[in-house]
């Protein structure tokens, strides 16, 4: 592509970029910021575009992709790019190698992917095959409790197992309808009044386990208004609240929270923080922390975390995860709202 069909490219639906082979852009179409929210000048010259703005796993398929191409073949990958508020932005994303010697560069094309204002991932067989295995590995106990029963008469033990795995297969079964549920959209609900509750909601859990659980949620995210699924965002914040409470003992620490960022006329950003001083995580647990059914708990069914995440990205927003062995992990919210008359 010569530069002047790179310029007429501006005014068509998708953004156009060159990079080096090792990922630094060096040029971009201007119409990025209209199209994908990311302003060229916070790209070019930087590596950010294939580094910092795409989550781990879609940078590892996006590189892979890249090194089976051969000269001129084009590649094709969806996957989501954060723009400049830290926002997902779901994109197809074509990409070809051009060029000889010192001068090989990627060329390569994004066009942002429109499937309605709301879109929740769909539900793949792999996830249903994990749910089927490990209900049944509940039921399986709870028949073997039975057969005991009947063969030996009843003891207070027996039945207080049958009662606990009945009640644990009754609590896993609702974890998953959570994952799964499809969100009950509302014109408009309080953020500010969401935090509240779901940090109320866990405070005798935190008390009962002497973890001092700190409230620093801003008073201007009362009366900023998200569309969407109270109850289903209240779920994601108690769920992530509960991940930190287990990652901690007695002692220890979760702070919560909550600032307004980037606003613009009506619109702004509403970033959420839930930070323990508790276990942390290595990193090999980190890089698939997100994954349904994934746990370090022998107690848990690793359905929390992934159910943050699934319905923060219903909403539009986006959840990241830092976190090191025996320091603690950060778990990081940002959320679209707007305003009421009274927001400052």
């Amino acid at each position: 592509m010569n530069d002047e069909m790179f310029d007429d490219a501006a005014l068509m639906p998708c953004i156009t970029y060159k990079c080096t082979l090792d990922f630094v852009v060096t040029t971009i179409s201007s119409n990025c910021l209209e199209l994908i929210g990311i302003r060229p000048e916070n790209i070019l010259g930087k590596r950010t575009l294939w580094q910092e703005r795409l989550l781990s796993e879609d940078r590892d398929r996006l590189v892979s992709r890249l090194n089976q191409l051969s000269w001129n073949e084009v590649g094709s990958v969806a996957h989501k790019i954060a723009d400049d508020r830290g926002l997902q932005v779901s994109v197809a994303h074509s990409f070809r190698k051009v060029g000889t010697g010192h001068e090989v560069r990627i060329h390569g094309c994004l066009v942002p992917l429109i499937s309605g204002e709301f879109c929740a991932a769909t539900l793949n067989e792999s996830v249903v095959a994990q749910f089927i295995h490990k209900i049944g590995n509940h039921f399986q106990l709870i028949n073997f409790l039975i057969g005991s029963l009947k063969r030996t008469g009843t003891s207070i033990d027996e039945i207080e197992s049958l009662q606990a795995t009945v009640d644990r297969a009754v609590e896993f079964t609702r974890a998953l309808s959570h994952y799964c549920q499809s969100p009950v959209f509302t014109p408009a609900g309080d953020l500010g009044e969401i935090l509240h509750t779901a940090i109320e909601s866990m405070a005798a859990s935190f008390d009962e386990k002497k973890v001092a659980l700190r409230n620093r949620i801003e008073k201007r995210l009362n009366g900023a208004m998200i569309n969407g699924d109270t109850y289903l965002l209240k779920l994601a914040i108690a769920a992530l609240l509960e991940n930190a409470l287990d990652a901690t003992k007695s002692g220890n620490r979760v702070v919560v929270s909550g600032r307004l960022a980037e606003r613009s006329e009506d619109r702004s950003i509403a970033r959420i923080a839930i930070v323990d001083n508790g276990c942390g995580m290595e990193k090999n647990m980190l890089a698939k922390a997100a994954d349904p059914f994934v746990t370090s708990k022998r107690d848990r069914d690793g359905l929390g975390l992934s159910t943050a995440v699934r319905i923060v990205e219903i909403h539009g927003g986006r959840l990241t995860i830092s976190s090191a062995a025996g320091k603690g992990t950060k778990v990081e919210v940002v959320l679209p709202v707007t305003f009421t008359a009274g927001t400052v």
